[in-house]
Order: structure tokens, then sequence, then C-alpha cells
């Protein structure tokens, strides 16, 4: 959504930017720190103003962004990489090294990434051209027509269902070490509910080949883009994560020596809490927890 009050500035030498088109596209226009150094306030809020999500969602990803890869102590948070404003957490109670911000591997980042390669393949931070094409071939080939945008023009579920397992199938076939357990599972196709639900176009809902390209590659709106009209919640997500997964079901687990090996089958039902039960994590969150992050107290969840 680019108005006056954000008009779109690329990101400076110093500026961080990260593997995150969303968070990369709010800082761009102003609707967190250019810099890429936020709080989880500024999280909270830019992602609500930016893209409309649900106060519970947002407050979720920016308390996890926070707490995984940033200093929760001084509520600092790099979308990008290591930076000198965000020093180690008190006491080295996570490691001696500074947080490395959303772009450090494992926690936020992972592999089997749409537009980026896997840690231990290539480049697992910036946007990969030759990935994103694959992405526009899967939309030529699954995608719907329109009137607007012509034919073959629009990423509808189809689209996402295939090349998310494409990916997944690339990734186990070129990455002797992939890492796809229950957790990344459950992230991997939560962020592939995100671009079907927040990328795209409020006025009609539906996600152009411009719309996606404009935020992908080029870390903007895309002209006349809105955003959606009501507020997109936890349960909408999970219900489109399920639905990208269900015609492709993937056990989770990890290659050893270039062997996909399945995970324990009790560890499988991991990614069903994943999928159903994140909402209540922020009702049911310590006062610790309240303060630390500065939420204010919730209801209780009619769910939970």
């Amino acid at each position: 959504l680019t108005d006056a009050a954000h008009p779109y500035i690329a990101p400076g030498p110093n500026d961080q930017r990260g593997p995150c088109p969303a968070l990369n596209t709010l800082a761009n226009h102003g609707y967190i720190p250019r810099n890429g150094i936020a709080s989880f306030e500024q999280i909270l809020a830019g992602t609500r103003e930016g893209f409309n999500m649900d106060r519970d969602l947002a407050g979720f990803l920016a308390g996890f962004s926070m707490m995984a890869r940033g200093n929760a102590f001084l509520n600092k948070l790099s979308i990008g990489s290591v930076s000198p404003q965000i020093p180690t957490v008190p006491g080295a109670i996570d490691g001696p090294a500074p947080p490395g911000g959303i772009a450090k591997h494992d926690r936020f980042e992972g592999d089997v990434s749409m537009t980026r390669q896997d840690f231990n393949v290539g480049d697992d931070v910036h946007f990969q051209i030759d990935l994103f094409d694959e992405f526009l071939s899967a939309v030529e080939q699954f995608g719907d027509d329109n009137a607007l945008h012509g034919p073959k023009s629009i990423v509808n579920m189809k689209v996402m269902q295939e090349f998310k397992f494409q990916r997944f199938q690339e990734s186990q076939a070129a990455d002797k070490t992939v890492s796809f357990h229950s957790s990344r599972i459950a992230s991997s196709y939560n962020e592939a509910a995100f671009i079907l639900t927040f990328f795209a176009n409020g006025t009609d809902g539906l996600l152009s080949k411009q719309a996606l390209t404009s935020i992908f590659q080029n870390q903007t709106f895309a002209p006349n883009w809105f955003r959606r009209s009501s507020p997109g919640t936890f349960d909408f997500i999970v219900d489109t994560a399920a639905e990208i997964l269900a015609p492709h079901t993937i056990q989770p687990g990890a290659n050893v020596n270039g062997v996909y090996v399945l995970d324990p089958p009790d560890n499988s039902v991991c990614i069903f809490f994943s999928f159903t039960k994140i909402p209540t994590l922020i009702s049911i969150s310590s006062p610790v927890q309240r303060r630390l992050l500065r939420l204010r107290p919730q209801q209780p969840s009619p769910h939970s």
C-alpha cells in the first residue's frame, strides 16, 4: 500500500534486509523502520497497517521473531543479519554471539524456501531469480485466467500446492542435509498461506503475477495494490496452509548422507500442533512473557 506517508525508498548499504519479502517491503515503505531494525511494537503495527494482519497473528509473529532471533531485553530485531545495534543477549543465554537476525539459519529461516536456496546449497538469504522463475512457470501452468491481467496470470491454490511440493523434491535431491522436520513443514506451508492471504490485492482478492513479482523481486507494492479488506486471522492461515499441503502429504524428516530419513512416528503429530494450536500461545503467555513483549492482556480465546 503506497501512499504519501509511505513512499518506496530503496534500502541503503547499511540497511538490513533478509529472507522475508513481506518485512523487506514494509521496511522499504516505512511501515517498519527503514534501517531494518525494529521493535516488537513496530513489527506488530507495521504488519497490521501494511497487510491488515489480525492482532493475534501479528503479535505472535512479532513475538516469535523477537524471541528467536532478536534481543528481547532491548526490544530490537534485525529483519536481516547481525547488526552492531543489537548486542549479545544478557547472560549470553542464547549463546555468546549477538543475535543473528531472522536471516540466520534455523528457527525463522529454513530449508525448502520458495525463492531462497537451502543453507547448505547456496544463498539462503537473498532473492534467487531462477527459483522465482520456477514459481512463475507454475503460475503459467496451473494459474487462472483473468480479463485484466491475461491468461494464466493469477496465483491460485493449485499453483501453491504444486510449486511447494516441487521445491521439496528439488531440495531433497540437491541438499544432502536438507532438514524438513514437522515444525519446518508447518512454518514453510504457513509461509505459503501468508502469500495467498496477504499478497493478494484487497480490491478483488486475487494475487496476480504482477503483484507477486513486485513484492518478491522488487520488494515494493504493485501499482493500485491495496491491503485486504478484512483482517487475516490465524484460522484462515491454518486452513489455507492445510489445504496447500493436502494433495502431496510430506513426511517429516531430514536427509542423512543424501537419504531422506523419516522422523519417528510420534514426532509427526507436532505438525498438527503447529497448524492448530499456535493461536493459543498468545492467550496463555505467562506474565513474564507479557511484560517482556509488552502485550496487553488478552481475553481468553473461545477456541482455547
